[in-house]
């Protein structure tokens, strides 16, 4: 199981415990706290960041797939909040 896959099953084990009409309120929360924890990671980790820029061509494979993961959850965050249209695939 990849990481997109565990963050939707967790997402979906959480919101279920809401009722369905807090549950979009829900999920824009946890968008919001997603944004800003990246924000405060980049804001307080200038050095870890320096050190990632000069071992990128090791790690670009593991952070494509992170990053890729995490976008396709926030997609798919979107898609519940109905702010983004559904995929057909």
């Amino acid at each position: 199981m990849n990481l997109y896959d565990f963050l939707v099953t967790t997402y979906n084990t959480f919101i279920s415990v809401f009722p369905g009409p807090l549950q979009w309120l829900v999920t824009l929360l946890i968008l919001v706290g997603v944004v800003t924890a990246v924000v405060v990671l980049v804001r307080h980790h200038v050095l870890f960041l320096i050190v990632l820029v000069i071992l990128l061509p090791f790690i670009i494979p593991v952070v494509a797939r992170l990053l890729s993961d995490i976008y396709h959850f926030v997609i798919y965050l979107l898609q519940i909040l109905h702010l983004v249209p559904q995929s057909s695939g």
